[in-house]
């Protein structure tokens, strides 16, 4: 039975997983966390069990936890999981979802779009760290509110865990820029518009195509980056 500080720490450390606050490859130190948390090291190494059992972390004699850096056949694999999840879970939205939760899936929406609004008008429009965790963080919640909208928890345990470890192990592949924001934001609102119109075909066929472009985008920017790993050396 996981213990209450144990299980505090769990929850804090997947959540800044997920945010990217941790890079892949990079060493997470009980010691630090638990001291920023108030509790001892313990919790936090039971804490890490738990999230090396889901995928996040590795645990690496000598050294403790470590995020785990993905290849490029699993990062494929969670898309893929993704595709044969979410565009179902948009038809059965659009068949099933109810005002409340079209207003929550909507609120969300709006959250997106308010901030590549903001990233489109700065002077960079490139979107900093809190801007990107913000982005992200609003981005699953509008994926999974729709896979909740099916009543299918199964569903819903399975679709939240390929849409985090996606997020966590996918926080080198692109810098968030305000053209993918607003693309991701157009993506979205023609899944929103299908699900409050009833129309579970145009859900499905909106969902398939915002997946598939976000692992072409995916690939080509870990393609992007090793080619230039390579020209460094």
């Amino acid at each position: 039975m996981t213990s209450t500080h144990a299980q505090l720490a769990y929850e804090n450390l997947r959540s800044r997983l997920i945010a990217g606050e941790f890079q892949p490859g990079s060493r997470i130190r009980y010691g630090p966390i638990g001291q920023e948390l108030g509790i001892s090291a313990t919790p936090v190494r039971e804490a890490m069990g738990l999230l090396a059992n889901e995928g996040f972390v590795e645990l690496v004699p000598q050294l403790g936890a470590v995020v785990r850096s993905v290849s490029r056949t699993e990062l494929i694999e969670l898309y893929e999981m993704r595709e044969a999840i979410e565009p179902y879970a948009a038809a059965k939205a659009a068949q099933r979802a109810g005002r409340s939760q079209l207003d929550a899936i909507g609120r969300t929406l709006k959250r997106m779009q308010a901030l590549a609004t903001r990233v489109d008008h700065s002077k960079t429009k490139v979107a900093g760290r809190q801007v990107t965790a913000d982005f992200e963080k609003a981005d699953l919640a509008f994926h999974m509110l729709i896979i909740e909208a099916t009543g299918n928890q199964t569903m819903v345990r399975s679709g939240e865990s390929s849409n985090a470890l996606m997020r966590v192990f996918a926080t080198e592949r692109h810098a968030y820029d305000a053209e993918l924001m607003k693309s991701t934001c157009r993506d979205h609102q023609q899944i929103f518009d299908a699900i409050a119109s009833n129309n579970p075909v145009a859900a499905s066929d909106a969902m398939q195509q915002h997946i598939a472009s976000g692992l072409a985008i995916t690939l080509d920017n870990l393609d992007s980056q090793r080619n230039h790993r390579w020209e460094t050396l």
